[in-house]
């Protein structure tokens, strides 16, 4: 079976025949990579957010809230079956397709046969889960779906995976946009015709990651091999483990929260808890669509020579974007609740800046954590997430019992801060990188004063005047940024040459 598709041919980098993703891969190929998936994603959650106002009209905020609680729920089961760079890094050790498939199999045997142990035991304790998470063991049922919706989707993720790694946009683009569209179609089933509520929302995930788990197997099946190099499995389990344990402290910093809320406030401050980061998980999709260009874009430039420059030159055009994203999100969310949104879900707004900072935050730490994946000193991973998890724990004590989830939002916020700013530290003891500091600190203040000019607009200016003082900041992010320097001149005059040769085609075209 061809690695490489005719449709997605790159002609920009030169390949030996043998490998699979070519090498020295530039910032427009970082760039290339990072648009395909984020469009993709960003359309697939788009596809999503559709469906938020869909469930805000059929679910009381109370019923919003058991959702959220059950997906937490199923966010902590996944933290022990999810091993998050494992394939990635395994897969770049050698540039040989042998050994690539033996990866493929070695990370499906152990993606497949632990999770189902776990889960099963789960669904069997199904009624006292779910008696002790939300109060009743009537939403047992709702688990034992979503637990097999879990299993599945981790399946589901090996041959996502492996669409990036091979450097295949297209094909990843088909599998995510096929699950989203067939997500929208049976929630729409589920929820507004046969109106099963959160069931429904459940079942309605548990059968389009079942659609593609059928249409995906062409992608790894092809790939397995009946025998693995002696060790391979115990070397995956070792590099992971540290993973799955920092995972819990990643889990108190991104879902512990809501049995916060939920204990002091009720599950209806919950509902509009979810909501809000529901609507900040636009800044997380442009996160993840950097994070799937980022692996195999550094891991390409790791034996040249100049793999820290790359990384530092990167690094700064992530910080851009998702500054630019997190502007955006704050700044407009306001406007968009009032016009898709019941009224009563509106409060929810006020805690999405702070949440789409926590996400930014979470890039921030993927890209200065680059030195323990490359140096595979993974242990170094575990101090930090876990004082970060204690830190966040402690203010959501201090923080949500007086200001409910908007506490819990800054909780957020300020942990992921910490974290990503001691993996820098640490990182750059063992691996270190030439930042930029200057363009990194100006494009972090440039955003975070958005981000509360966007709450003071919010809070004190009248919602149709303050469509135009939005606006205005919006435009502002660009151009107080090329006012302050951060864009060098060398990079203005490519991106003009840029823009002046597509033109150029299009014209010709």
């Amino acid at each position: 079976m061809s690695e490489l598709r005719g449709e997605e041919t790159l002609s920009e980098t030169l390949r030996d025949a043998d490998e699979d993703v070519p090498r020295r891969l530039g910032i427009a190929a970082l760039a290339h990579d990072t648009a395909i998936y984020g469009g993709t994603r960003v359309a697939v959650k788009s596809l999503a957010f559709l469906l938020v106002p869909l469930y805000a009209h059929f679910l009381t905020r109370s019923e919003f809230g058991v959702l959220e609680l059950v997906l937490a729920t199923m966010a902590l089961v996944d933290v022990f079956i999810n091993l998050p760079g494992t394939l990635a890094r395994f897969y770049f050790d050698k540039d040989d397709r042998a050994w690539r498939r033996q990866v493929v199999t070695g990370y499906f045997a152990i993606e497949a046969a632990y999770p189902a142990l776990l889960i099963a035991g789960l669904m069997l304790l199904s009624g006292p889960v779910a008696d002790g998470v939300a109060g009743q063991t009537t939403y047992a049922t709702l688990f034992v779906i979503a637990l097999a919706d879990l299993y599945l989707t981790n399946i589901v993720d090996l041959p996502l995976a492996l669409c990036r790694l091979r450097r295949k946009p297209l094909t990843f683009a088909f599998y995510a946009l096929s699950r989203g569209v067939t997500m929208v179609a049976f929630s729409i089933l589920f929820v507004a015709v046969w109106e099963l509520g959160v069931k429904g929302i459940l079942l309605a995930s548990l059968t389009s990651a079942g659609v593609i788990f059928v249409v995906s197997l062409r992608e790894w099946v092809p790939d397995l091999v009946p025998r693995i190099p002696k060790g391979l499995i115990r070397e995956m389990l070792e590099f992971s483990w540290p993973t799955i344990v920092s995972g819990v402290s990643f889990y108190a910093l991104n879902f512990l929260d809501r049995f916060f809320v939920a204990h002091y406030h009720g599950t209806a401050d919950t509902g509009l808890y979810g909501a809000a980061f529901r609507y900040s998980q636009v800044v997380v999709v442009g996160v993840f669509a950097f994070r799937m260009g980022w692996s195999q874009w550094h891991f390409s430039w790791l034996h040249s020579g100049r793999h820290q420059q790359m990384v530092a030159r990167g690094a700064n055009y992530y910080f851009l974007a998702i500054g630019f994203l997190v502007a955006v999100v704050s700044l407009w969310i306001l406007p968009l609740f009032h016009l898709v949104m019941p009224a009563r879900f509106w409060d929810a707004t006020s805690a999405v800046p702070p949440l789409a900072l926590a996400a930014a935050g979470t890039g921030a730490f993927t890209v200065f954590a680059i030195g323990v994946n490359v140096t595979k000193r993974m242990r170094l991973v575990l101090p930090i997430s876990a004082g970060s998890a204690a830190l966040a724990i402690g203010l959501y004590f201090v923080l949500i019992p007086p200001f409910s989830f908007l506490g819990a939002a800054w909780a957020s916020a300020i942990a992921f801060t910490v974290m990503a700013t001691a993996m820098l530290v640490v990182c750059q003891r063992i691996y270190p990188v030439p930042w930029e500091w200057r363009r990194l600190a100006s494009v972090v203040v440039v955003t975070f004063a958005l981000c509360l000019a966007a709450l003071a607009l919010d809070a004190w200016v009248p919602f149709y005047p303050s469509l135009v003082a939005r606006l205005v900041l919006t435009l502002a992010y660009p151009l107080v940024l090329v006012a302050v320097g951060f864009f060098p001149p060398g990079d203005l005059r490519a991106i003009r040459q840029r823009i002046r040769l597509r033109t150029g085609r299009n014209q010709e075209g």
